[in-house]
C-alpha cells in the first residue's frame, strides 16, 4: 500500500478527502443497492486506487474489500447504516447519516466525520480520527489519535472511546457525557495525553436520585492538560463540579441554590415548591426524586405534586347538582296534563294550580355531563341519576311538593379521576295567579366522594387516594308571566338562586406524595333572565304534543375563583391551590317534547345546555308524570 499520512493538524486544514482526490485520481465506484455476500465477501474493488461512494439504498451482507492501491470509503447516505467488516481501506469519510463501524484495524490513514454526520466506532480504527464542527463521534471502540471539533458522545449503551494515542478536545468541541444515579458510567481512556483546551462538558443525567457522595470518573489519561471550560447539566436542582488531577477528571453533584419552585409553570406548582422545607423534606421520597429531576421533569413533577385538582371538587359538585334544581323547575312548569276539566283542549299548554287534579307523582331520569376547562388540563364529568317527586294542591293558587333523588358522578382528568355518590332531598312550591307564576324551591344534597391521583416522574410513582364528605344547598325563586294565547305559551322569566358548598377536610392514603386537604366552603348567588316558549298540539287520537324551548342568560355574583388549602402529609406548611373558576356569565338552553298520553299520564324528554367561558355542561332528561 502506498504511503499516505494525515498531517498533524486540526480539521480546519485542507480536507484530506480532497487531497486524496487530487493526489491519487481514484476510480469512482457508487454503491446504491444491497450487496449479498459470496464466501463472506459482499464487494471487492480493483487493484487500483478506488473511491467507494456509499449512497442511499446501499447495504452489505459481508466484507467490503478495498483491493490494491490507496482506497477511501465515502459514506454519503442520510439513511446511515452499519459496516460490519472492511479491509484494505486507507481512509474513511462520513459525509451524511449516522453510521456504526464494527470492523477491526482498518483505515490506517484515518477517518473524517464532517458536519451533520455521526460515526459510532464499536470496533477499532488503525489511524487517526477528525471530528469536524457539527459532527458527532462515539462508541467504545479504539482509535489511534482523536481530535474533536464537534461532539464526543459517551453513554451507557455506546460506551466510551479508547484512544491509544492522544485526545484533543478543541475550544469549540463538546463532550456529551451521560450518567445514571445507580450505576457507574463509562470512562474515556487515553493512553497518551488528553488536551482539553476549554472544551464544553454537557452532563446528561438519566432519571434517578443523585447523591452528593457519588463520584464519576469522566476521563483517565497518561496525562491531562488544560481544563473543561463551560460545564452544563440537565438536572434542575443539582450542579456538577469537576476535579482534575494530572491523570483524571472526576465529576460530583451538589445541591444548587435554586428554590424548588424555580421551574414551576403555574402558580399552583410554585406555591407547592415554596411550601417544602429543605433539607428535612429530603426524607420524603417524592422530594428526593424531585431534587434529582431534569429541568423538563421538574416542571412535570411540581405540577403533579401540587395536586391542584382538589380545588375543582367544589365546581364539579355544584355542576352535578344543577340537574336536581332543574328537575324541580321542570316539574313546576309542566304541572298540567294538557286537558281541561271539560275534556276539551286547554287554550294554553299550562293550567292554573287550582284545577280538579289534586296531586301528582313524577319520575325523572337524568343524564348530565360537562367539561371544566383549564389552560393546562381539562376535567370531564358525567352524572346519572333518578329523581322522584310528588306535589299536591293546597288551594286555588298554591301547590306544594317534595322530591328525593340519587345520582352518581364520574370525574376524569389527566392523571386524576374520582367518583361522587349523592343523595338529594328537596321541597318546592308553585303559586299561579292568572298568567303570573311564582316558583320556589330548596334542596339539600349529601355527597360521598373519592379521588385518585397518578404521580410518576424520575423513577418515583404513587397513587394517593382520598375519601371525603360534602354537602350542598340550593335555593331558588322564579317569576314568570305568560303572554301567550290559544295554544301558545310565551313566558318571559326571571330567577334568583343561591348555592352553598361545604366539604370536610381529609387526608389521602398512599405514599410520600399524599396530601392533607383542608375543608372548603363557598357561597354564590346567581340570577337568570330568559324566555320560554311552547305550543300545545292536539293529535287526532286525542293525545297532546307540546314542543318547548327556553333560553336564558345567567349571571353569577361574588367570588368566582375556587381555592383549597392543603399540604404534603409529611410537611407542616400549607399552600393554596386554585381550580377552575365559575363562569361569571353563561347561556342556558332547554328544549324538549311532552306527550300527554291521557288525562292522567304524560311522558317528556328534554335536552339542556349551559355554555360559559370556562366550562360546558349538557344533559338529557326523560320524565313520566301521573296525576290523581
Amino acid at each position: 500500500m502506498a504511503e499516505y499520512e494525515f498531517p498533524d493538524a486540526s480539521p480546519e486544514t485542507e480536507s484530506e478527502y480532497e487531497k486524496f482526490l487530487q493526489d491519487y485520481s481514484p476510480k469512482h465506484t457508487i454503491a446504491s443497492t444491497r450487496y449479498e455476500g459470496v464466501d463472506g465477501i459482499a464487494l471487492a474493488l480493483t487493484d487500483g486506487n478506488d473511491l467507494l461512494i456509499v449512497n442511499k439504498g446501499a447495504s452489505f451482507n459481508g466484507e467490503i474489500q478495498g483491493g490494491g492501491g490507496v482506497n477511501v470509503l465515502l459514506l454519503n447516505s442520510e439513511e446511515g447504516g452499519s459496516l460490519d467488516k472492511t479491509s484494505n481501506f486507507s481512509g474513511l469519510r462520513v459525509a451524511k447519516g449516522a453510521w456504526s463501524l464494527n470492523g477491526k484495524d482498518d483505515f490506517a490513514i484515518g477517518v473524517e466525520v464532517i458536519g451533520g454526520a455521526k460515526l459510532f466506532n464499536m470496533g477499532s480504527i488503525a489511524g487517526d480520527g477528525y471530528v469536524y464542527e457539527g459532527a458527532m463521534y462515539g462508541g467504545h471502540g479504539e482509535i489511534r489519535n482523536l481530535l474533536v471539533d464537534g461532539t464526543l458522545l459517551v453513554n451507557k449503551s455506546l460506551g466510551a472511546p479508547h484512544v491509544r494515542g492522544d485526545l484533543t478536545l478543541t475550544k469549540d468541541s463538546t463532550l456529551s457525557y451521560a450518567i445514571t444515579a445507580d450505576g457507574t458510567p463509562p470512562t474515556i481512556v487515553v493512553d497518551g495525553t488528553a488536551e482539553l483546551w476549554n472544551a464544553s462538558l454537557n452532563v446528561v443525567a438519566q432519571p434517578g436520585n443523585y447523591s452528593a457522595s457519588n463520584e464519576y470518573t469522566v476521563l483517565r489519561a497518561g496525562k491531562v492538560d488544560g481544563d473543561f471550560g463551560r460545564v452544563t447539566s440537565n438536572l434542575a436542582y443539582m450542579t456538577p463540579t469537576l476535579s482534575r488531577s494530572d491523570t483524571e477528571v472526576t465529576l460530583k453533584y451538589a445541591r444548587n441554590g435554586l428554590p424548588l419552585g424555580e421551574f414551576a409553570t403555574n402558580d399552583n406548582s410554585q406555591k407547592f415548591g415554596q411550601s417544602v422545607a429543605e433539607p428535612a423534606a429530603t426524607a420524603n421520597a417524592a422530594i428526593t426524586a424531585l431534587l434529582g429531576s431534569s429541568v423538563e421533569t421538574a416542571a412535570i413533577a411540581l405540577n403533579q405534586l401540587a395536586g391542584y385538582s382538589t380545588a375543582n371538587l367544589a365546581k364539579l359538585t355544584l355542576n352535578s347538582d344543577a340537574p336536581i334544581s332543574a328537575s324541580m323547575l321542570s316539574a313546576m312548569r309542566q304541572l298540567d296534563s294538557g286537558y281541561s276539566s271539560t275534556g276539551r283542549g286547554n287554550n294554553s299548554p299550562r293550567l292554573a294550580a287550582g284545577n280538579e287534579v289534586n296531586g301528582r307523582v313524577w319520575l325523572q331520569a337524568l343524564g348530565h355531563g360537562g367539561k371544566l376547562d383549564r389552560d393546562y388540563d381539562a376535567l370531564q364529568h358525567s352524572t346519572h341519576g333518578l329523581v322522584l317527586g310528588a306535589d299536591w294542591r293546597i288551594d286555588e293558587e298554591w301547590r306544594l311538593g317534595l322530591m328525593g333523588g340519587k345520582s352518581r358522578t364520574r370525574v376524569d382528568g389527566s392523571l386524576f379521576d374520582g367518583d361522587l355518590d349523592s343523595w338529594h332531598l328537596g321541597a318546592y312550591a308553585l303559586r299561579q295567579n292568572g298568567p303570573m307564576s311564582l316558583r320556589l324551591g330548596a334542596t339539600h344534597s349529601s355527597h360521598d366522594g373519592s379521588t385518585q391521583r397518578q404521580i410518576a416522574f424520575n423513577g418515583f410513582s404513587d397513587r394517593p387516594k382520598g375519601r371525603y364528605d360534602a354537602n350542598t344547598q340550593q335555593v331558588f325563586a322564579e317569576v314568570g308571566y305568560n303572554l301567550g294565547r290559544d295554544a301558545y305559551s310565551i313566558e318571559p322569566f326571571a330567577s334568583l338562586g343561591y348555592q352553598r358548598y361545604q366539604r370536610d377536610s381529609y387526608t389521602e392514603k398512599g405514599g410520600d406524595a399524599s396530601l392533607q386537604v383542608q375543608e372548603q366552603t363557598r357561597n354564590n348567588v346567581n340570577s337568570t333572565f330568559g324566555l320560554r316558549v311552547a305550543k300545545l298540539n292536539t293529535l287526532d287520537n286525542g293525545m297532546q304534543l307540546t314542543p318547548r324551548f327556553s333560553a336564558g342568560w345567567k349571571h353569577t355574583y361574588g367570588e368566582l375563583n375556587s381555592y383549597t388549602r392543603q399540604k404534603l402529609a409529611t410537611e407542616d406548611t400549607r399552600y393554596t391551590v386554585e381550580g377552575a373558576a365559575l363562569d361569571r356569565n353563561s347561556v342556558t338552553l332547554d328544549a324538549g317534547l311532552d306527550l300527554a298520553l291521557s288525562k292522567r299520564q304524560t311522558l317528556g324528554v328534554g335536552v339542556t345546555g349551559e355554555m360559559g367561558t370556562d366550562s360546558r355542561n349538557h344533559g338529557i332528561t326523560g320524565q313520566w308524570r301521573m296525576s290523581f
